[in-house]
């Protein structure tokens, strides 16, 4: 009887406590690495691996704050947070110009508007450049090295990992409620409604990852499912920004260069609605994620 014990323990998976210092461990070195190899080759693959780095620190601040409900996280992340912001236009531009650039051939009359996306480009990434250079590694390492104290407290206290599972897998659930309302306000004849459907989801998604190692069957292929879900909403995002920015220089142009872009303005809208009627077929498999967060609803019922 004690090896059966024994081996029950050994396949148990680690206090969420322990999963969240190692997470904060691996993903604040990740961070680092990156801001440090975009200050010295500010390259546009640079730039995206720190952006992703950042969002995944942030993910796991996310998941921090519901247990350590301290200013201190919450300064960290909304630092984080500013800078993740500050990259995404850059991302939209640099987007959007392979966009003109792959039809150019087709529509000449593009040649301007991919200078003038270029030249956008090179303000983003000076101004941007500035920023990443003045971020205070050593401010964000101390508040790091606090959490990690506290996280390594708490990981020593069983009962207490008891209840933090609880908050955050609570946390969870109340996350996917949000997600399956803004899923369910959404109209397909305004793109907005997608947006915020997808802002939803991402809060979630960033949290099931968070607690994979606690949710049944969320294995990799369900967390590429769900990136599949949210990369077609971001899909459609894009799309919208895009035609908006194109319009507007279809409209500042002669009516000699706004007819010849006209079938390029008809085309996005058609990809635009092919997008939406793609994410409309799939939209429900949102609720298909629901049973990871009930069952161990469930679960941690049980246990406590």
């Amino acid at each position: 009887m004690p090896r059966r014990a024994s081996s029950a323990r050994t396949k148990r998976s680690p206090a969420i406590t322990v999963l969240l210092l190692t997470s904060l461990e691996q993903r604040w070195k990740k961070y680092q690495r990156e801001m440090r190899r975009c200050r010295h080759s500010f390259s546009e693959d640079a730039i995206h691996d720190l952006r992703v780095a950042t969002r995944r620190l942030v993910s796991t601040l996310i998941i921090i704050e519901i247990l350590i409900p301290d200013e201190r996280v919450r300064k960290m992340r909304r630092r984080l947070k500013r800078l993740f912001d500050a990259m995404s236009p850059l991302r939209d531009v640099q987007v959007q110009l392979l966009r003109v650039e792959e039809s150019r051939k087709q529509f000449p009359r593009l040649a301007t508007l991919a200078t003038v996306l270029k030249v956008r480009e090179r303000n983003l990434i000076r101004s941007l450049e500035r920023k990443i250079m003045k971020v205070d590694l050593g401010g964000l390492g101390q508040t790091v090295r606090w959490l990690k104290l506290k996280l390594s407290s708490y990981a020593a206290r069983r009962g207490k990992n008891q209840i933090a599972l609880t908050t955050v897998v609570g946390s969870a659930a109340s996350t996917f409620a949000s997600a399956t309302y803004l899923r369910e306000q959404v109209i397909a004849t305004q793109p907005r409604t997608i947006h915020r459907a997808r802002i939803g989801f991402k809060k979630l998604r960033y949290t099931l990852e968070a607690l994979a190692p606690f949710l049944p069957g969320l294995d990799k292929k369900r967390l590429k499912a769900m990136d599949s879900y949210q990369t077609r909403m971001g899909l459609i995002q894009d799309m919208e920004v895009f035609i908006a920015r194109v319009r507007g220089f279809i409209q500042r142009q002669p009516p000699t260069v706004r007819r010849s872009l006209a079938p390029y303005l008809r085309s996005l809208l058609a990809e635009k609605k092919k997008q939406i009627d793609e994410y409309r077929q799939k939209a429900d498999e949102l609720y298909a994620f629901a049973r990871h967060i009930t069952h161990t609803t469930r679960s941690t019922g049980r246990n406590t």
